[in-house]
């Protein structure tokens, strides 16, 4: 009876200790919240001259995402995109103006875990980026390497 008592004792004993240890590596991890502003860059250019609609886009992260002293997303991470529309000018009898706009799709953790991203603060119906360089009348819409653009983490990751 008492070797039984010993041994339960030792695997509650076991189990404070699995369960602290536990809590403690939750409480270090870093948790990349839902809104977190990350500035990212368009590798190349596109217009929408040229660009077609499902296209995918490259970018890069543009400085260092740190959550609690440590690096989570580093400087020059590829972020990927995608075309949600593209169309040239039309002239002629009806014209139809030039459109283009993307939509951020995901980046990467420094440990390789896929974070999801939107292009607002705010999680929205029509989530997009809709690419306005141009005046009225111009027959072309772009957008190139030299602008910066904000993406935004898609909910919380714990990393």
């Amino acid at each position: 009876m008492k070797r039984i008592r010993i041994a339960a004792q030792r695997v509650m004993f076991l189990t404070a200790i699995a369960l602290a240890v536990a809590g403690e590596s939750s409480l270090a991890a870093a948790q990349l919240r839902d809104s977190t502003r990350i500035p990212i860059r368009l590798v190349g250019g596109i217009t929408s001259e040229t660009t077609q609609t499902g296209q995918a886009l490259h970018f890069v992260v543009m400085s260092d995402i740190v959550v609690n002293d440590e690096i989570v997303i580093r400087k020059d991470t590829p972020v990927v995109g995608v075309v949600v529309k593209a169309r040239r000018v039309r002239l002629g009898f009806t014209r139809h103006r030039p459109k283009l706009a993307f939509r951020f799709s995901y980046t990467t953790t420094l440990g390789g875990q896929v974070i999801a991203l939107r292009s607002s603060p705010v999680r929205q119906v029509d989530d997009q980026v809709v690419v306005q360089r141009g005046t009225p009348g111009h027959a072309m819409l772009w957008t190139g390497g030299a602008d910066i653009f904000d993406a935004y983490v898609d909910g919380d990751y714990e990393i």
